[in-house]
């Protein structure tokens, strides 16, 4: 054990001589997670406000038809009708940015109105630009409109007014506010901190590895008095750490962000502190022990493999986007924790994550989803060992 914790000084000393490791191990971690979330909110937020008080241009056909309604258009200081727009060109202007809008009357609505019956207009516009701004705005022009000839027709009718609302729906959330931001936030961080880890143990894997391999330190390393099976503990422990720190890290950073997003409601600040407790930190500290023992074995013993640092970094990399597959299955609707998921890898980290933090985390569950954690890490970890021993694997040409 003795020679396990000299060689962990050893490699752990190296790792942080290394400037590329400190960046994707702490800065990365630490600067880009807040100042992604903020440069993100506040560009939504200044699109949206943007396009909310930007006027929408709406080319209108057949505006002689609903004369009541078209006033209405026109009483509204957000919206620019435009009547010399054929039918057929509406779509296409639309699509060229010419216009933003169209709103096609058909000649019998008037008729329609009138005769207690229901009249159609067509609505054209691009959702993908807009935020949903355009089809609200205008939808609320006309659902006023809609609700004036109702009342109308109630009156002169002489009915009443709940005659056509036969029921009414009392709804009753019993989620508490807790329970909705722990399912949002739950499902968000995991792909934040299993990113990280990977990453940051990624950087110093390959340098312990394929790294030595090139300066030729392994050699050295090799003729000391400690075991194979102590040299990879002590690789292993290093690797280990420096994921597990990136993922404390980027957690902190979204932490940091949380601090500063504008226009939080106090309520919700108040939630997230209570969320955010020594007790759930420290679960979730436990179920990513586990996940970061497992991606340094796995980063090891690719690295071990690898005849030069550029081939390790080539071959590791693409695993990145892999682990990201279960973590956004997670955040599929109807996918829960349950025997099944809890025994899949980095899967059952998401959606425990996500329990957890709601505070509806079943005992049980989450015990079978450390068993299946720490016996993928053993395992990793004994192919780490038996990959390292091998000669022709150590210095393969």
């Amino acid at each position: 054990m003795t020679r396990t914790v000299t060689i962990v000084r050893k490699e752990l000393l190296d790792v942080l001589r290394d400037k590329r490791t400190i960046l994707t191990m702490v800065i990365i971690p630490l600067v880009a997670v807040p100042l992604l979330i903020t440069v993100v909110l506040k560009v939504s937020q200044g699109q949206q406000d943007k396009l909310a008080a930007k006027a929408i241009r709406l080319a209108v056909v057949g505006e002689e038809y609903a004369p009541a309604l078209f006033e209405r258009i026109l009483a509204d200081s957000l919206i620019e009708p435009v009547s010399t727009v054929p039918e057929n060109e509406i779509e296409a202007r639309i699509s060229e940015d010419e216009i933003d809008a169209g709103l096609i009357i058909p000649p019998d609505f008037n008729e329609r109105v009138d005769a207690d019956e229901q009249a159609a207009v067509t609505l054209a516009f691009r959702s993908s630009s807009s935020f949903g701004v355009t089809e609200r705005r205008l939808r609320d022009v006309i659902d006023d409109y809609d609700d004036e000839i109702v009342r109308a027709r109630i009156r002169r009718l002489r009915l009443d007014e709940f005659l056509f609302d036969a029921i009414t729906i009392e709804t009753r959330d019993v989620s508490t506010l807790k329970e909705v931001l722990g399912r949002t936030v739950g499902g968000f961080l995991p792909y934040v901190f299993v990113l990280f880890m990977f990453t940051g143990s990624m950087y110093p894997g390959i340098d312990l590895g394929a790294g030595e391999k090139e300066r030729g330190t392994l050699e050295t390393l090799l003729c000391s008095p400690a075991s194979r099976l102590e040299i990879v503990l002590g690789k292993f422990f290093v690797v280990a750490l420096a994921g597990l720190l990136s993922a404390m890290i980027s957690m902190l950073g979204l932490y940091i962000a949380a601090r500063n997003i504008p226009d939080l409601p106090q309520e919700a600040m108040d939630v997230i502190w209570d969320i955010l407790n020594v007790k759930v930190v420290a679960m979730i500290v436990t179920l990513l022990l586990p996940l970061a023992a497992f991606f340094s074995a796995v980063i090891l013993a690719g690295s071990i493999y690898a005849r030069s640092f550029k081939e390790a970094q080539s071959s590791l990399t693409p695993l990145s986007f892999l682990i990201i597959f279960p973590v956004v299955i997670g955040l599929l609707p109807g996918i829960e924790l349950n025997l099944q998921t809890a025994l899949v890898p980095i899967l059952n980290v998401s959606l425990a994550t996500k329990e957890v933090i709601a505070g509806t985390i079943d005992v049980g569950l989450l015990i079978v989803s450390y068993v299946s954690l720490f016996g993928l890490a053993a395992l990793s970890l004994w192919f780490a060992v038996k990959w390292f021993s091998r000669e022709e694997t150590l210095f393969r040409a």
